[in-house]
């Protein structure tokens, strides 16, 4: 009896997740929701999104962060229950996060002379 109110109650919250990510993925198709400067840092006053350059810790953080969940959910179904996280995972995690943190608070380095 358990087994199925688990089972219920996975296939619930999978399928409210599911219904948020389709909802994310009409706006971006409708242009509610920009991604143009997803991957790349912000571009210096004067220059287009276009020019800008790509973000390693943006990418990494983004990446890392989807495989972990995948898999999270990937051995969660299989499970038939949520499973654990190991706590290397979550410090890995926190390892990128903390990298893209860095990475924001340090900024463009700006040329010498220039306010």
């Amino acid at each position: 009896m358990s087994q199925n109110i688990a089972t219920v109650g996975f296939g619930v919250i999978a399928t409210i997740i599911l219904l948020f990510a389709l909802l994310v993925l009409w706006k971006i198709y409708n242009g509610e929701i920009k991604i143009d400067g997803l991957l790349t840092e912000p571009p210096p006053p004067g220059q287009t999104v276009a020019e800008a350059k790509a973000s390693l810790s943006r990418f990494q953080f983004l990446i890392f962060t989807f495989v972990v969940a995948g898999l999270f959910l990937l051995l969660s179904i299989e499970a038939g229950t949520f499973v654990d996280v190991p706590n290397n995972v979550l410090i890995l995690l926190g390892i990128s996060g903390g990298s893209y943190v860095v990475s924001k608070t340090i900024g463009p380095s700006k040329k010498p002379g220039s306010v």
